[in-house]
């Protein structure tokens, strides 16, 4: 079986709404939010919030450490028992666990005076449950990352991890408007009591999710994966050994430390600069946290639409920047509206930057050591939120020290992001940073708005003189081409569609111009050169694009000459799927579902004259769009 087992499995032969465990998944997982969103909201009032003189900033970091600081033994621990133990019974005991656990501050939480505070020398024991509930949920999460990929197709795996993240943010939001009027308003036992049933039932759904279970893989030794089968250390020397797996964890932690700080912001600025009346704190945070919930929701649907998963790092890293941007915002804003508006925003971009982190990070590690990468990158993240929030607790005048950390916090975040998004796009298979900017720019353009796909791309020879030959359907159709091949393509194009505009674009392309209304010799020389040298050409032998209809025309035969005089390869290919229109922008602006199919490379008979060659290539060309109607 495949290292996703599920592509022989069952799962594979169903869509991903109709899989069976996954739903169980993710309605426990939505459970478990829901959960955890209750607990924290009851604690504040339990812990003294509405008690003047209380830091609300403090009081919201005390929860957040409490509740994480047990991660920083049991993700690793976590970590080892999904890679060792049946995943799902683990989530199934963590759950009615944490449901025990809340149960016990049901009975903690009865008589509580008007203040809705316990008593301070009692304080230790809401932390004590804070703690035992994490403790529980530190062992729940590197189950649940690893588990996912055992229960979904390969090509399901980021809708996946957006649908989970979008259903928890649900229950979150649900918690949030609910929770905070029932503590505040009711009373913060029934607010526990609804968090027991919440993870007491759904719990036992994870009984009924069947993963695909697989031996582990005999590794040889020299791999490595033997030295990685000893947790936290072997976690460790397999992120240090891949440098793509550890670089997409310095950047969740980066993340999540920024959450952090934003957490107790809002707290801060619900206090202190929106001008809310203490009595209602609660729930005008809780609103807050609320849209920034549904901020994230967004982003799940944002990565849907999106669907692949190439490119996912720049996407990834574009978001962190606009969400930077964004903390920046709420740092300065003194408007509890215009706040709601920049909290849905850090939310938006940041829920697109986590999932496409989260699903890079589970296609590039190996099964056998999923589960202890995510546990040690949990536990990272768990030193960060301990050491953040534990310096929000433990600092005089949080409240207003909040607002500039934030904005410096913003600023940092934001510099990184730059930094890493610039060093990102530089890289790439063409032979310039230019060109690769541009490569990927246009490649996540493709990719999403007109859901390029390829087929067949290994025809294309890495190396040595060959010839691109294609139909030629839109504007497009040079820059699709492009995005496919990683080499550098050297492109016979029409002068009159090369604006000036865009020459900075035919310079680092090198683009060689022709005019098909005259009879120029020079740039067909330049082709022959240019694949004689080793180059990879781009030729449309039809001449122009068949804008509006799908008509092969007849060929050019200087296609052949160039085939001929140069000795290079020939490689067919056919475009289907682009937009029809007589008008070139609209190629550009209206979504498509494109395909780019790549027949097999093949040296022209040198006897046959050009026109006879042009002439084989064009049966060849309708051959093979014949091949990819069938697929």
């Amino acid at each position: 079986m495949s290292e996703h087992g599920v592509a022989a499995g069952t799962a594979r032969t169903r869509p991903l709404w109709r899989n069976v465990s996954f739903m169980l998944m993710w309605s426990s997982v939505a459970a478990s939010g829901f959960g955890d969103r209750l607990l924290q909201l009851a604690a504040e009032p339990m812990l003294g919030v509405y008690i003047p003189g209380t830091s609300a900033a403090q009081v919201t970091a005390a929860i957040m450490f409490c509740f994480f600081l047990p991660y920083m033994v049991l993700t690793v621990v976590g970590g080892w028992l999904a890679d060792h133990l049946p995943r799902k019974w683990i989530m199934l005991a963590c759950d009615e666990f944490r449901a025990v656990i809340l149960l016990i501050a049901f009975f903690m939480a009865a008589g509580l005076g008007t203040t809705k505070a316990i008593d301070s020398s009692h304080h230790w024991k809401v932390y004590l449950v804070l703690a035992a509930t994490g403790a529980f949920a530190a062992i729940f999460n590197p189950a649940k990352q690893s588990t996912v990929p055992q229960i979904v197709r390969t090509e399901h795996l980021q809708p996946a991890n957006a649908v989970l993240a979008g259903i928890a943010l649900i229950a979150s939001l649900i918690g949030l408007r609910i929770g905070g009027p029932i503590v505040e308003n009711v009373s913060v036992q029934m607010g526990l009591m609804v968090g027991v049933l919440s993870y007491g039932i759904s719990g036992f759904f994870f009984a009924f999710m069947k993963p695909v279970h697989r031996p582990p893989r005999a590794e040889p030794r020299s791999t490595g994966a033997a030295r990685a089968r000893g947790g936290l250390a072997g976690a460790l020397t397999y992120m240090a050994r891949h440098e793509a797996v550890r670089h997409l964890v310095i950047l969740n932690i980066l993340f999540w430390s920024g959450a952090w700080v934003v957490n107790a912001a809002i707290a801060a600025l619900n206090r202190t600069q929106y001008g809310i009346p203490v009595e209602t704190y609660l729930t005008s945070k809780s609103k807050m946290l609320a849209v920034l919930g549904a901020g994230l929701l967004a982003g799940s649907l944002v990565v849907i639409w999106i669907r692949t998963r190439r490119e996912s790092g720049l996407v990834a890293l574009a978001a962190l920047v606009a969400a930077s941007v964004s903390m920046f915002g709420l740092a300065l804003n003194r408007s509890y509206t215009f706040g709601l508006v920049l909290a849905f925003t850090i939310g938006l971009f940041g829920g697109v930057f986590l999932i496409c982190i989260d699903t890079l990070t589970q296609s590039i590690t190996p099964n056998h050591i999923r589960g202890r990468v995510f546990g040690t990158r949990a536990l990272l993240n768990t030193v960060s939120a301990v050491v953040v929030n534990l310096l929000i607790w433990r600092a005089p005048d949080a409240d207003f020290w909040m607002i500039p950390v934030l904005a410096v916090t913003a600023a940092a975040t934001g510099i990184v992001a730059v930094w890493s998004l610039w060093r990102s796009l530089r890289r790439g298979p063409l032979e310039s940073y230019r060109l690769n900017v541009m490569w990927h720019i246009v490649r996540v353009y493709m990719l999403v708005w007109h859901r390029l796909r390829w087929v067949n791309r290994h025809h294309v020879p890495l190396s040595g003189p060959a010839i691109i030959a294609s139909n030629h359907t839109t504007g497009l159709d040079g820059f699709m081409i492009q995005i496919a091949v990683p080499r550098t393509i050297r492109f016979l194009m029409d002068r009159i569609h090369m604006f000036r505009i865009l020459n900075f674009i035919w310079n680092a392309a090198d683009m060689i111009g022709i005019d098909p209304q005259r009879t120029e010799m020079a740039p067909v020389r330049e082709v022959v050169r240019r694949a004689r040298a080793g180059e990879l050409v781009g030729i449309f032998p039809e001449g122009s694009a068949q804008r509006d209809r799908r008509e092969l025309m007849p060929f050019h035969g200087g296609v052949g000459m160039v085939a001929v005089r140069s000795h290079a390869l020939i490689v067919p290919v056919w475009i289907e799927g682009t937009p029809r229109s007589k008008h070139m922008f609209w190629h550009f602006v209206h979504p498509s579902r494109s395909t780019i199919t790549f027949g097999r490379a093949y040296r022209p008979d040198p006897t046959l004259s050009n026109d006879q060659v042009a002439e084989d290539l064009r049966q060849r060309m309708m051959a093979l769009a014949g091949d990819a109607n069938r697929q």
